[in-house]
């Protein structure tokens, strides 16, 4: 472009014009930044002079009590639970846990070492070693817990149960988090807890009570989940043989007594991989859970809840299904190929439901719905209505197309072994496109995405769903084969 001597003046105008426009834009935004980075500043500097206020009030508040009362008298809780508050707040967590076991102390002296006034606090000590991820001490502290809710009689029932239930649940979330060394404990201690839970419902309700029954089938999937783990792992699977067995208890071979065999003598007695001992422990542990299953039909058959009892069918018939599809098979190959080609023998148990179903009068496209999609097994909620129960899947017919629900797998040894999901960065997700058979089992994987793509993750994923099991969907009554099933899972990461 041609220029003029007037029109380059006009045009270096206008550039220097700019400049100091930018200039100027550039020094109101770092001005703006400044004074937001000052703001952010004298907030913070605020909010410390605040906490060491308020941290001085409460030391004082203390210190008065412990020399005009001693140490342990009980007016110093409210002081020091205020004190805890401000340190949480301000995650100093070492100074918060030091007072919660002065805390202790105090409800212990005054109250009793198995008193119910102590246990706010140790739940919240619980929340800081977890915030930690200190699980040695997570560990004691569950134990001590769990005796306080056994121990203690003064607390009203439902509360020792909401209490046996809240320590159940922490044992599983450390099923993902906690050594891989203290699965078996892991699992052994939730079983323990769902059975006294279970127990302490039926002195409660009653054997006939249909407010057993959600305490009479978590007990049933703590026994499922320890079955699943003797077939499939192998140092969990040792761990937890020498648990339910009782091999600990009988001593060594011809010592009259003493410590009890350890993982080496079991191995040398029956192998590493002892088949006749697994499968006695897996068959035993499934045998125990199916009896429950066996006692929630019982009672919905007692109280006449036709739809209920169904249920219990479908659920019966999901037990029978991991059983004949987990168990060990002379010839069988590693992988894919497990268990039988077929539903076998838990089909009696879904006809028995589908005829149930009808029985209660339920619509037939309910009943559709209800069994249209793959359901991941075990469920870990018994729902006594078709509409409880309904799973969480989007059903294309053309072409065919199933989305299931979101899960979040703490293992990926033990199949369908829910929890809590976890910090993004200690979990991976992968979505997943498959088929299942007629058997329940994956064919055809396609890992579609992963958040971490490498190959050992991807192994990892795959080893997943070759132990995934399905109750297969069905038609009429009918298992049929599923194609394109999606779903997305969040397992743990590599741990030690």
């Amino acid at each position: 472009m041609h220029t003029t001597p007037d029109s380059a003046g006009h045009l270096s105008a206008r550039l220097r014009r700019s400049a100091l426009l930018a200039v100027l834009a550039c020094t109101l935004q770092s001005s703006h930044a400044l004074a937001q980075d000052t703001s952010a500043a004298d907030s913070s500097t605020q909010r410390a002079i605040e906490h060491v206020a308020k941290v001085a009030q409460y030391e004082d508040a203390i210190n008065a009590l412990q020399s005009a009362h001693g140490p342990f008298d009980t007016r110093l809780l409210e002081p020091l639970q205020g004190l805890i508050d401000t340190h949480i707040e301000n995650a100093s967590f070492e100074q918060a846990f030091a007072l919660l076991d002065q805390q202790l102390q105090i409800q212990r002296i005054n109250h009793g070492l198995y008193s119910a006034q102590q246990i706010p606090t140790i739940e919240t000590m619980l929340e800081l070693q977890s915030s930690a991820g200190d699980w040695q001490r997570i560990n004691e502290t569950l134990q001590y817990l769990s005796w306080l809710y056994q121990r203690d009689e003064s607390l009203p029932t439902e509360a020792r149960l909401a209490g046996l239930k809240s320590v159940g649940a922490w044992h599983l979330r450390a099923l993902g988090q906690d050594e891989r060394a203290r699965e078996a404990h892991h699992l052994v201690r939730l079983s323990i807890l769902e059975d006294k839970a279970a127990a302490l419902a039926e002195e409660q309700f009653g054997a006939e009570s249909e407010a057993l029954v959600p305490y009479l089938y978590d007990k049933s999937v703590a026994d499922l989940y320890i079955a699943l783990a003797i077939m499939l792992t192998d140092d969990t699977s040792q761990d937890l043989m020498l648990e339910t067995e009782g091999l600990r208890s009988r001593g060594s071979i011809g010592s009259g007594g003493g410590a009890g065999l350890g993982v080496s003598e079991v191995e040398a007695l029956y192998g590493s991989r002892a088949s006749t001992v697994i499968e006695r422990s897996f068959k035993a542990n499934m045998g125990a859970s199916y009896s429950e299953l066996e006692r929630i039909r019982d009672v919905f058959a007692g109280t006449g809840n036709r739809e209920a009892e169904a249920m219990a069918l479908l659920a019966m018939g999901d037990s029978v299904l991991m059983r004949q599809q987990f168990e060990d098979r002379p010839g069988n190959f590693a992988g894919m190929r497990r268990g039988t080609s077929s539903a076998g023998s838990a089909m009696m148990s879904y006809s028995d439901a589908m005829a149930l179903f009808q029985e209660a009068g339920l619509d037939k496209a309910l009943i559709d719905a209800l069994t249209r999609c793959p359901v991941l097994l075990p469920a870990t909620v018994f729902h006594a209505t078709v509409t409880a129960a309904m799973p969480d899947c989007v059903h294309v017919a053309e072409p065919v197309s199933y989305a299931l629900a979101d899960y979040n797998l703490i293992s990926t040894l033990i199949p369908g072994l829910e929890g809590k999901a976890e910090s993004p960065e200690g979990t991976l997700e992968a979505q997943l496109r498959f088929n299942v058979r007629t058997n329940g089992q994956v064919s055809n994987m396609e890992v579609v995405t992963i958040s971490i793509d490498n190959t050992p993750n991807r192994v990892k994923v795959r080893k997943l769903t070759e132990l995934m099991q399905f109750r297969p969907a069905m038609r009429d009554g009918t298992p049929v084969r599923a194609e394109n099933v999606q779903i997305t899972v969040r397992i743990p990461a590599a741990r030690e």
